[in-house]
């Protein structure tokens, strides 16, 4: 039935990922696909979204 469907090429990020967990260096960083997470396991607040929230709140009319 699948005989004739070509093979689609490999997904990007799921090879990112998987080079990402084939790296030995424990200083790297993912940023891929889900959560930043520090080392302690917190996921931390960035800075340019706590001053949207800001600026949301500052001006919200209703």
């Amino acid at each position: 039935m699948f005989e004739s469907l070509k093979a689609m090429p490999a997904d990007a990020i799921l090879r990112l990922i998987k080079e990402h967990a084939e790296d030995p260096r424990p200083e790297k960083i993912d940023l891929g696909v889900g959560v930043y997470r520090t080392a302690e396991g917190e996921t931390p607040i960035l800075a340019s979204v706590k001053k949207a929230e800001q600026r949301l709140l500052d001006t919200q009319t209703s």
